[in-house]
């Protein structure tokens, strides 16, 4: 498992394009686009995929918390694979503000049999608050800390019997996202490595974010809410496990547009690795199904935030409103239709009647939820509770409209989007659909030009 901090899918691909293409094409692995976050920062991220639970579910071993409880005490997947026979790694950088230590009281023993924060923590020869000097923050000697933390991971994975790491690089993302690129092409090479080696046979690959950027000035948009809520999760299945269970990566595809969270991703290794035992049964009242589900199965397509455990300001799902006929934007958006259906016959007007508006059934806008538009940020220091202000309105809003056109009767529905800045509509013709039968509407053009078929009424009818 290979993390970075504040990516979101759309961000990892703006800006590690070639290790995109080189996770996807060349490693095959399946890109999750409906994988939603259930809460805020790294800790809301993390724990669900390491323990099945929600921090609010588990002990209280905050440092501010009045009962004292080991993180140790935590059913963290580390010590149950321990107990199955797994080598364990746990990698993370910029220990001064670790994901178990920064609200947390941090681990007593570490967690895993290889643990990487002693020897960041104790690098005694750049000084005990070392992170501090930027010329010394991202590299150990002349090695970047990235770099390291992937050359460990290799070494890891070189060892006998049964392996689980977990490596979590935030230094280069965490405070500005663009130093990623710093590592694009590390990035590459460690991932071909992973085939090069020829661990594409028995080993899972998953390569994530915790979510989007949080100080950057797109946070401010609907874009930038969006990819908060929407990070990156991309999985590549063993080859022997796919020989094994033909059906798994075929319900893994099919998962790619469906709700998930990271309490399925905790369902998913646990099943991929025949642990199931261990699965969270929890199920959200009134819910048919629990609340982690292992992508190796398919996953209803109609599931909802509240069944997945997300809360609605947190639920990036959208939904579609009617909007009515008083409202200025229902007419403009049937004729921005009209006016693009004649702009693709206009070369051939002379042959290509000028369609005009007859009826409008209906027309639809896309919406976020609620909570999305007005929450602003987490409001108290353990981001439990949430901070709202005014309704965001975004910078470009998504319609659909069916109308009638005459001459004859052609019926038709499209998508469009309207730049709310611009104040104008944008549509393509491969979003646009023709409902009912053209029959000898174009008659006239349709030897030469079959692709006007379903907009042309000719002249001579």
């Amino acid at each position: 498992m290979v993390c970075f901090d504040s990516t979101s899918r759309n961000g990892f691909i703006r800006r590690m394009p070639k290790s995109f293409k080189v996770l996807t094409e060349e490693l095959g692995a399946t890109v999750l686009h409906g994988y939603n976050i259930v809460g805020d920062a790294t800790t809301a991220a993390l724990l669900p995929i390491l323990t099945g639970k929600t921090e609010l579910e588990l002990p209280d071993v905050r440092k501010v918390a009045k009962t004292y409880v080991k993180l140790e005490n935590l059913p963290f997947i580390f010590y149950k694979l321990a107990e199955d026979g797994y080598r364990t790694a746990y990698y993370e950088d910029m220990p001064w503000v670790g994901t178990f230590q920064y609200r947390f009281r941090g681990f007593k023993t570490q967690p895993s049999d290889h643990y990487l924060r002693p020897l960041l923590m104790e690098d005694s020869k750049r000084g005990t608050k070392w992170w501090l000097n930027p010329s010394q923050r991202y590299c150990v000697g002349d090695t970047p800390v990235y770099k390291l933390m992937y050359n460990l991971t290799e070494n890891f994975f070189r060892l006998d019997g049964k392996k689980f790491c977990l490596t979590f690089v935030a230094d280069i993302t965490h405070d500005d996202f663009n130093y990623i690129t710093t590592a694009a092409e590390d990035t590459v090479g460690f991932l071909r490595n992973f085939l090069r080696m020829g661990r594409g046979e028995d080993t899972m690959l998953l390569v994530f974010g915790d979510h989007e950027p949080r100080y950057a000035k797109v946070r401010a948009t609907l874009q930038g809410r969006l990819e908060e809520r929407l990070p990156l999760m991309a999985i590549r299945l063993p080859d022997a496990l796919r020989r094994r269970h033909p059906h798994a990566q075929a319900s893994l595809e099919a998962n790619v547009d469906v709700l998930t969270t990271a309490h399925d991703i905790h369902a998913t290794i646990l099943d991929a690795m025949d642990l199931r035992k261990y699965w969270n049964p929890y199920r959200i009242n009134g819910a048919d199904l629990t609340r982690g589900l292992t992508l190796l199965e398919e996953i209803p397509k109609n599931r909802s935030c509240s069944e997945a455990g997300i809360e609605p300001h947190w639920c990036s799902c959208l939904s579609w409103e009617n909007v009515p006929q008083n409202d200025v934007i229902y007419n403009r958006t049937a004729e921005s239709l009209v006016d693009y259906i004649n702009s693709l016959t206009e070369y051939m007007r002379s042959q290509c009647a000028i369609r005009t508006l007859t009826s409008i059934e209906w027309v639809m806008r896309q919406r976020v939820n609620n909570g999305v538009l007005t929450f602003m940020e987490a409001k108290d220091a353990d981001k439990y509770e949430g901070k709202f202000g005014d309704k965001l309105r975004p910078a470009k809003e998504n319609y659909q409209v069916k109308i009638t056109v005459g001459p004859g009767s052609g019926v038709y529905e499209a998508s469009m989007s309207y730049v709310v800045k611009e104040d104008k509509f944008y549509l393509d013709s491969r979003d646009i659909s023709r409902t009912n039968a053209y029959n000898q509407e174009p008659s006239c053009i349709s030897k030469y030009h079959p692709h006007l078929n379903m907009y042309c009424y000719c002249t001579n009818n």
